[in-house]
């Protein structure tokens, strides 16, 4: 069953939409978040099925990005449509008294009442959570936290431990057993300080090859497969054992996810969002990236997909930057 309903505009913020699906879905399982564009079945009543899943979720997240308010190709807002599919999402949810948290993406603002039909203006009212593209990790593990107040998980106790609920005669059992365990426990032991101690074992093998490190910002010039060529950033810092990090992509700055580094290779995720012209909806570009870390620089190849448009392998290779 799906516990997080997940509202959003997809010429607005489809790629947010994605990665926080992704990220809602490692923390509370697989199936756990219900987006249109994943889990509507072809053929299916797209009203019917919105409002069926409304009532199986335990909160509504709506994710506002910059163009959320922005007015369809007719000139009017989409939102003072009353058959606008985000309206009829945030009016079922607040009829419904579910949780329901907006969530601000991309530097948008919260709208206020002012600015919203009647029957959604109780949005305006709720708490806003801001994920930002710098502290990406740190805002969604934030709303994880806040989601896990709200979604207690299933088959958590009442208040009552379960031992609480035996009847005296199984604590009774239980202790006994317990005691029986540890006076088979403690002669063991006993035989075994009897008998000469075993050799130590041999020490494990250091591992063949440490990982590279790539703590720092990296820099290249990358030709792309239609003529255009720019000057990247990369930029990678461990928090704990975890690589994070960022990398440019033309003229954005996006964050890496699914970042891996084995021995001297290097492999992570961006995504960025691409439009042909301006009646174009906004379709989710993936860009992943392999790299063989060398004396010379990081030997990467740059394969993007999901777009519009279908694009050759780029090869390129990033080199340190010199410290300021």
């Amino acid at each position: 069953m799906f516990r997080l309903f997940l509202s959003y505009r997809r010429d607005d913020t489809a790629g947010f939409a994605g990665r926080l699906a992704d990220a809602l879905e490692a923390a509370f399982g697989p199936g756990s978040v219900f987006r249109d564009v994943d889990d509507i079945r072809p053929g299916e009543d797209f009203v019917q099925a919105i409002e069926s899943h409304l009532g199986e979720v335990g909160a509504v997240l709506v994710v506002i990005g910059p163009r959320w308010l922005a007015a369809g190709a007719d000139g009017r807002r989409r939102l003072d449509d009353p058959g606008d599919f985000v309206r009829q999402e945030i009016q079922a949810a607040l009829g419904s008294g579910k949780p329901l948290i907006p969530l601000l993406v991309g530097g948008a603002a919260m709208p206020a009442e002012a600015d919203l039909p009647d029957v959604i203006a109780g949005l305006a009212r709720r708490q806003a959570e801001v994920l930002s593209d710098s502290g990406w990790r740190g805002d969604v593990e934030r709303l994880v936290a806040n989601l896990r107040a709200l979604l207690p998980d299933q088959g958590a106790n009442d208040g009552t431990d379960e031992g609480d609920r035996l009847p005296k005669s199984r604590h009774v059992g239980m202790i006994l057993a317990g005691l029986a365990v540890i006076i088979v426990l403690l002669g063991v032991f006993a035989v075994l300080r009897l008998l000469p101690g075993p050799t130590a074992p041999p020490t494990p093998p250091a591992a063949s090859r440490a990982a590279a490190d790539i703590a720092g910002r990296w820099t290249a010039r990358v030709k792309y497969d239609w003529g255009d060529q720019h000057d990247e950033v990369f930029e990678f810092k461990y928090l704990g054992a975890a690589l994070h990090g960022t990398a440019t992509y033309q003229t954005g700055r996006l964050t890496i996810e699914q970042a891996k580094l084995e021995g001297d290779w290097l492999s992570f995720v961006t995504r960025s969002q691409e439009m042909l012209g301006s009646d174009t909806p906004w379709k989710e570009v993936t860009h992943r990236y392999t790299g063989q870390v060398t004396p010379e620089g990081i030997r990467f190849t740059l394969e993007s997909g999901g777009g519009y448009s279908i694009h050759p392998p780029v090869e390129f290779t990033a080199r340190r930057a010199p410290k300021p």
